[in-house]
Formats: structure tokens, C-alpha cells, sequence
């Protein structure tokens, strides 16, 4: 048997309360500046509140289905209780220091019992249609199946067409749900995404 020095132990595999470094990267879009990329900590409540705030009232309504105005510091906390285990969140970032800030966070909640989670992406208004929803999604959907989640899902507005349409392009399959005042529901075989 192999011993490995003292007070070094083989990892099984991604741990509640690890935060995972492995998931932090650059990414280069075409014809903008480096984003970073990496999992939310609890230090992120300002830099996840000045988001948030920051977002149209339109990209509000259509992707997160509520204000600002509704929007609390406790909301916020809630958005970063994460084990990165059943409940990650993960943000594209740009500037350095304390200038530093989100232009995209995707995140997904184990739906408790299952393999399944619930997942969702919102992207800041200038950097939409850039590609980073695309990159915040598959690094999400790589993270969760490392972490044996076997499909996203998620919901939208049915008047939300161009989400609908990127869903489908990434790989979801979208449906409008019957009964439900107007709701898409998108889902992910985590099997088919590739990585």
C-alpha cells in the first residue's frame, strides 16, 4: 500500500464546503477584455448585490422574473449559501482588485432526493449575445455532472424567445408547460454535453 506524507489524504472527489479552485479560469471572448471565471464565495455579497442592481429591468423581468426593488440583502445571502456540492454558483468577471466585477453568474440547486437541479444563467445587458452565457453554462453543467447531477432544468417566460432559442442551441430541450400561465421548462442530459 502507498503511504503519502503526513497530513496530505486523497481527495474522493469534490467535498461540501470545498471551495473549487479547479473550476477557476480565464476566458477570452472575441473582441472584449479577459474574463475570469470561478465559483462564488460568501465574500461576493457586494460584488452579487452591485450586480444584480445593475441589471435592466427588462433582464430582470425576463430572466430572474422579478425587480430590483424586491430584490434584499437577504435575498443575496440566500444566493450565496452554497456547498459547492448541491448548490454552486459560478461567475464570469472582469476588471482586477477591488474594481473587480460579475458581468454573468450562472448557479444550480439539487433538487433535493435526485440527480436533478435546478439551474439558471443571467448575463449583464452589455455582455449579452457574447458568448458568456454559453461559457458560464457549459462550465455549470461540468461542475454539477463532476458532482453526480445527471440534468439541468430550469424555467422561463414564454415571451422570453431569445433564451428559448440560445436553450435550444446549447443542447436543452425546450417545452412550453401545460397549466402553467405561460412558463417554459428547458432540460439538460448532462450525459450529452460534452467535456
Amino acid at each position: 500500500m502507498n503511504s503519502l506524507p503526513d497530513g496530505l489524504a486523497l481527495s474522493p472527489g469534490p467535498a461540501p464546503g470545498r471551495y473549487p479552485i479547479e473550476l477557476e479560469r480565464s476566458w477570452e471572448p472575441a473582441g472584449g477584455p479577459t474574463v475570469q471565471i470561478r465559483a462564488l464565495r460568501p465574500d461576493d455579497l457586494q460584488r452579487e448585490l452591485h450586480f444584480i442592481q445593475g441589471l435592466s429591468r427588462e433582464t430582470l423581468y425576463l430572466r430572474m422574473q422579478y425587480f430590483a426593488s424586491q430584490l434584499s440583502e437577504r435575498d443575496i445571502v440566500r444566493l450565496l449559501d452554497l456547498d459547492y456540492l448541491d448548490r454552486m454558483a459560478i461567475a464570469g468577471m472582469v476588471g482586477s482588485g477591488e474594481a473587480q466585477c460579475f458581468v454573468g453568474v450562472s448557479r444550480y440547486a439539487r433538487i433535493e432526493g435526485t440527480t436533478r437541479a435546478e439551474c439558471a444563467v443571467v448575463v449583464a445587458d452589455e455582455w449579452q449575445a457574447r458568448g458568456l452565457g454559453t461559457e458560464l453554462m457549459r462550465s455549470l453543467g461540468l461542475a454539477a455532472r463532476a458532482r453526480g447531477i445527471t440534468c439541468l432544468e430550469g424555467s422561463t417566460l414564454a415571451e422570453n424567445q431569445r433564451i428559448a432559442a440560445w436553450a435550444r442551441r446549447f443542447g436543452f430541450n425546450v417545452r412550453t408547460e401545460p397549466n402553467s400561465g405561460g412558463l417554459v421548462k428547458v432540460t439538460l442530459d448532462l450525459q450529452a454535453l460534452p467535456g
